[in-house]
């Protein structure tokens, strides 16, 4: 994997790539919290700590199917001389049993069924026999045993989920296990998604000389998705700076931020460049990185707008090392995707000025990972893109990393899916 530097970026003030998601990060910060039903909450972070109101579970309930005793009754049983109780009734799932239990007595009881007052233990069915009213117990059972103690989860005050978690299936069960319907969290991110440029149309359109389909669109919306921010598809604006503003202007109060591709570089004619040239609320630059070196960060009507390159690979690179983190940010999330170590199949070079940002796949070789360059570096091929586990990271100035080398890897698909 190669690439040879242009000369003119040796003039050029490139910023460093973590100065610039710093920069990003230190502009956004969590929405104010909102409370929602469980059903809408999974995935968000919860913005205060939820704490039982009640033991949990509020009583004691069968382990087993059996019959509630007293364990004293039933200490000398076994098969030889089983021990003989009245039967005095039985439980009902989701009542109140009708009777305390008295000494001598036995009652019926199914899994989850709350144990009625005086009993202290559950005989297994299979440890029992009925004989009309009798019940023959089998073997002893010790007090407590197969009783699933009121408070056992939990205990009334106890803390259920703490504050910054991020609401999982896990999270969501206990939470309603204790009656809560409904839960403060830091609310999805709505990002609106603009692909700019006059040679796009849409998939499913006819293509005419020179015209090719909107990829970068569907490439965003779905890593908003994935980040867990809710996407908002905005149509295809031609090169032109005010239809780039009402763009943006249309989706309105409909989303917390805004994403473009396209329009970024330095060249005078850039509709990015030209839409925002004299609101000063949007920055250009160029970052040293590749792919993905012009870049565009500000704000528009308050909420953040991020202004990525054409290029589709830049697009997906560029939303992974600067969107992404602030999105999640947004989110009341860790903003960086973990990164593994990965030994390299086969010599990676570097850049002088900037970090490169390689598309590998990975494998497993024992207990390591394998990471092997997928195909060209080139930032408008998207099948390299397409077939890789994760973006390898070559610091700036190293001159090449060895085969046999160990590298960072931001993984963004599980190195187990094809």
């Amino acid at each position: 994997m190669k690439e040879h530097a242009h000369a003119h970026d040796a003039d050029r003030v490139l910023l460093d790539v973590e100065e610039v998601r710093g920069r990003i990060l230190s502009a956004v910060g969590p929405g104010a919290p909102v409370d929602l039903p469980l059903e809408e909450a999974a995935g968000c972070v919860l913005a205060s700590e939820a704490r039982a109101g009640l033991d949990l579970p509020p009583f004691a309930s069968s382990a087993m199917d059996g019959f509630a005793v007293r364990a004293a009754d039933v200490g000398g049983a076994n098969r030889e001389r089983p021990v003989g109780l009245r039967r005095a009734g039985e439980v009902r799932m989701g009542r109140p049993p009708e009777a305390a239990l008295g000494e001598g007595e036995a009652i019926a009881i199914p899994t989850g069924g709350t144990v009625p007052r005086g009993a202290d233990a559950v005989v297994p069915i299979e440890l029992c026999s009925t004989d009309g009213e009798r019940v023959w117990v089998l073997a002893p059972v010790a007090e407590g045993e197969h009783v699933r103690p009121a408070g056992e989860d939990a205990s009334a005050g106890d803390l259920l989920v703490p504050v910054g978690r991020r609401l999982l299936a896990p999270d969501l069960g206990l939470l309603a296990s204790a009656g809560l319907a409904s839960v403060p969290v830091r609310p999805r991110v709505r990002v609106g998604v603009v692909s700019t440029g006059d040679e796009l149309v849409p998939p499913g359109d006819p293509l005419g000389e020179g015209r090719i389909h909107d990829a970068n669109a569907f490439t965003l919306l779905a890593a908003v998705e994935e980040a867990g921010g809710v996407p908002v598809a905005a149509p295809i604006v031609p090169d032109d700076p005010a239809r780039l503003v009402e763009a943006l202007d249309d989706l309105g109060d409909a989303v917390d931020a805004f994403v473009s591709s396209g329009g970024v570089a330095m060249g005078e004619d850039d509709p990015v460049k030209r839409a925002f040239a004299g609101g000063g609320e949007v920055e250009l630059y160029e970052v040293a990185m590749q792919p993905g070196k012009p870049q565009a960060f500000g704000s528009w009507r308050g909420r953040p707008f991020f202004g990525l390159p054409g290029n589709p690979v830049s697009v997906f690179v560029s939303f992974e090392v600067f969107v992404r983190p602030a999105l999640l940010r947004m989110m009341g999330r860790p903003p960086l995707r973990p990164e593994i170590s990965a030994t390299l199949a086969e010599d990676v070079e570097g850049l002088p000025r900037k970090t490169r940002f390689a598309r590998v796949r990975l494998r497993r070789d024992g207990d390591r990972l394998i990471a092997a360059a997928t195909g060209s570096h080139r930032s408008s091929l998207l099948s390299p893109l397409a077939g890789a586990h994760g973006l390898a990271v070559i610091p700036a100035g190293v001159e090449v990393l060895r085969a046999g080398q160990a590298c960072r890897v931001m993984v963004f698909r599980d190195p187990e899916e094809p």
